[in-house]
């Protein structure tokens, strides 16, 4: 009398649902700070009043610590999201490719910081952890 048995392997699959799990996660993550960003970078400020160049327009800039005043807007418009990687190698990131984002965070030899990036990664910081710490399955 003899018993047959077989093995059948899922892990493949489980990886592949694992993987997937924390790219949707990461993208619920970096959804969430930029959209905490660009709350960051709305409102009024408490700065001097400065006409908006090439126009009739005037706006209230920051003053420092505060986040950048919207001028423009364009700072707040250049807010984008990528993901790299994948499996526990998945970065997520969120920011700027202009020029001003760093010199308006940190600041410069002839203007103080007007932190706007890591105020909205702490603010975010909550639930972001929600977020990575759910049930996987």
């Amino acid at each position: 009398m003899g018993v047959n048995a077989v093995l059948t392997s899922n892990i493949s699959e489980v990886i592949d649902k694992i993987d997937d799990t924390i790219r949707d996660r990461m993208q619920e993550a970096v959804n969430e700070v930029r959209s905490k960003t660009l709350e960051t970078l709305s409102g009024t400020r408490t700065g001097r009043i400065y006409k908006v160049p090439g126009t009739n327009t005037y706006y209230t800039a920051s003053s420092p610590g505060e986040a950048p005043a919207q001028a423009t807007g364009d700072l707040r418009e250049s807010i984008k999201t990528e993901i790299e990687g994948e499996g526990e190698k998945t970065v997520g990131m969120v920011g700027t490719d202009m020029k001003k984002g760093p010199m308006l965070e940190y600041g410069t030899k002839n203007m103080a910081a007007r932190p706007w990036l890591r105020r909205s990664f702490e603010e975010s910081e909550g639930k972001v952890k929600e977020i990575f710490s759910r049930k996987w399955f």
